[in-house]
């Protein structure tokens, strides 16, 4: 495959993944809203995930299991709490800004203080008018009144967690030299092997009291197109983008 072709499929699976990531807020902040508790949810998107990914895992040989951990504390586990924890307090348009909006502000951040890799000045335009979003975000929530300023603010500092955690995980993608699928197992297992028993044995659920509707709908999507399909085009894009100069 050429380059050319390469980077045509790369901004494609770019565009289906941002596709994915807005239902994914919009569904989100309706689990927030919902029965379920975001450890719940969470719970759904690592049991369903994982039962795909068993499925897959023959196909592919994993990494060391210490990549493994990398790759789940940032883009499973680290990002998933924080993000469904921010929508029971935060409303969707602060997450639109905050997540998908500061992931490419916080990976060039990471990778220019961590990596050495100083961002061209085109991108650090790019990176003052980012910042300038988040800030009005922020004003936003100032702008509640009292009794909702501490919770949204907590809440947006959470959605910005989230995504510094998936920055972390897209820099991982371009380190470790690990196929698009086993990268997508191992993310997936190794959220699910780390989470369910802590989940099962010691933190709040309400599955006996949701409606199967809400279950499901939380199951097919944050278990399957987010895990699963959106890890996938996220992981195929990473590669197409020059992942040796961990620029994803």
């Amino acid at each position: 495959m050429s380059a050319t072709t390469n980077s045509r499929s790369g901004w494609i699976a770019v565009f289906f993944t941002i596709c994915i990531w807005t239902g994914f807020i919009l569904v989100s902040r309706h689990g927030g809203t919902g029965t379920l508790t975001s450890w719940d949810i969470a719970s759904l998107r690592f049991g369903v995930g994982a039962v795909i990914a068993v499925f897959f895992l023959p196909r592919v040989s994993l990494p060391l299991l210490r990549v493994v951990a990398l790759f789940s504390l940032s883009g499973g586990i680290g990002y998933a709490i924080a993000v469904y924890a921010a929508f029971r307090m935060t409303p969707a348009a602060h997450a639109a800004v905050l997540l998908p909006g500061a992931l490419p502000f916080l990976t060039m951040i990471i990778a220019w203080l961590w990596l050495g890799h100083k961002p061209a000045p085109s991108r650090r335009a790019a990176l003052v008018v980012v910042l300038v979003g988040i800030i009005l975000t922020a004003a936003d929530s100032f702008s509640r009144g009292p009794q909702l300023t501490g919770r949204q603010i907590f809440g947006d500092l959470l959605f910005l967690y989230g995504s510094l955690s998936w920055a972390v995980f897209s820099l991982l993608l371009g380190r470790y030299a690990v196929t698009l699928l086993a990268a997508t197992v191992a993310t997936t297992l190794g959220s699910a092997v780390a989470y369910l028993p802590i989940w099962w044995l010691f933190l709040p659920s309400a599955f006996d009291q949701a409606p199967v509707s809400e279950i499901l709908t939380q199951a097919l999507y944050q278990g399957v197109l987010v895990v699963f399909v959106a890890m996938l085009l996220y992981t195929f894009a990473c590669a197409a983008s020059e992942p040796k100069q961990w620029r994803c």
